[in-house]
């Protein structure tokens, strides 16, 4: 008997292993969180910051360097034939600067002085006329006084036919002549007063008048020598040697270095709050952010700068647009820091200005009292044409003996 083989049961299928949940996204919930945070913080530093500081400052980079220019002209005409300064070159006030050809008004001044001369002899005459026309009218007097007599003597005898009817008509008309040539006498010497004046004979109008024809002439002769009238640096030199100058040719310019100061031009929405005397910083592109100028508003201007330009804008027109407009704020420089850095005209500049103090004034409210700049270059003392002209009155005033 044959045993079959009993058939064994397939292995039971075993259950699949259970898979695994993916993993919750921790660390990007995080990275999220961090970030929000992070901008939150971010924002809420700037508004603090903004809170705290920027809502007191305004600030422009719209901002010039600005000074005087002195412009140099001569007071006369001339030719050049030296001057003494280049561009960029450092010049202190009362330096000779140009020198021109002085022949001309060197003659002029000795030709004054020659007619003053003649002038006070001239005059001297005129005194002197007025003592011959006194003496004349005492001689015409005394000749009246003869013919009178003469007259009234002959009237008590002509009657008893002492004295002929012809010697009495000699006699009458012999006062007559005499009469008039007295009141031709009195006339002349009224005509020599006239002349001569009431006043001393170093003060007559006509000497006055030459005398200052005089001054003129050394005015001029003066002049023909050019200084600086401030110290500072030789810009835009185009006199030349051998040019002839008027007083309206530009021969040279000097940059003041003792006053200059900053145009920040701020939009007008910028303005509410600025006024005069608020402290500012300034700080030029040429040195950088490290250089910090302290300074203060000294004005704002009562303009802006289009109402100043050749064509100012008409805005009653159908395709007007509106255009924030800006205005010159007037920024001083501290005077030590601008020593140590100077700053040159029209450099760019950036401006804070600190508008915490709204109490100040917000335009001028004083006018100055006060030159802003001045110079004594110009002074011309005339002590010693003065004295000249003295002497040549009084020399030609002595009596010259007889």
């Amino acid at each position: 008997m044959q045993n079959n083989p009993v058939p064994t049961p397939p292995p039971a299928e075993q259950p699949a292993p259970p898979v695994a949940a993916p993993p919750r996204s921790n660390g990007r919930s995080r990275t999220i969180v961090f970030v929000t945070i992070f901008f939150l913080l971010c924002g809420l530093a700037w508004f603090l910051y903004w809170f705290l500081y920027l809502q007191f400052e305004e600030y422009t980079d719209d901002a010039y360097a600005n000074g005087n220019l002195v412009t140099i002209n001569s007071a006369i005409s001339g030719s050049v034939v030296a001057f003494y300064a280049d561009n960029t070159d450092l010049v202190k006030e009362g330096q000779l600067l140009v020198l021109l050809d002085k022949t001309e008004y060197q003659v002029l001044y000795e030709k004054e002085l020659a007619a003053l001369a003649s002038t006070v002899l001239q005059v001297r005459q005129l005194y002197d006329t007025v003592s011959t026309k006194q003496a004349n009218v005492q001689n015409k007097r005394i000749l009246q006084s003869k013919a009178k007599y003469d007259y009234d003597n002959r009237q008590g005898l002509v009657g008893s036919k002492a004295v002929s009817n012809e010697d009495f008509i000699h006699a009458r008309d012999s006062l007559r002549t005499a009469e008039l040539d007295l009141k031709q006498a009195e006339a002349e010497l009224q005509v020599a007063l006239d002349a001569a004046g009431i006043t001393m004979i170093e003060n007559h109008p006509t000497i006055e008048q030459q005398s200052a024809n005089v001054r003129i002439a050394y005015y001029n002769l003066r002049h023909c020598a050019i200084y600086a009238p401030t110290t500072g640096y030789v810009a835009q030199r185009v006199v030349d040697v051998g040019q002839w100058v008027t007083p309206t040719t530009p021969l040279m310019a000097v940059i003041p270095i003792d006053y200059m100061w900053v145009d920040a031009n701020f939009k007008e929405t910028q303005l509410s709050k600025m006024r005069i005397g608020q402290p500012a910083k300034v700080w030029f592109d040429i040195y950088g952010s490290s250089v910090e100028y302290q300074g203060k508003v000294l004005g704002i201007a009562s303009g802006t700068g289009s109402v100043f330009s050749i064509i100012p804008p008409q805005n009653a027109t159908g395709n007007w647009i509106k255009i924030v407009q800006r205005l010159p704020v007037r920024i001083s420089l501290d005077p030590d820091t601008a020593k140590k850095y100077p700053p040159r005209l029209g450099i760019s500049a950036e401006v804070e200005v600190d508008i915490t103090n709204t109490d100040l004034p917000f335009l001028a409210e004083n006018p100055p009292t006060k030159p802003v700049a001045t110079t004594r270059v110009f002074d011309l003392s005339f002590k010693k044409v003065d004295e000249i002209i003295d002497k040549i009155i009084k020399e030609n005033l002595e009596k010259r003996p007889s």
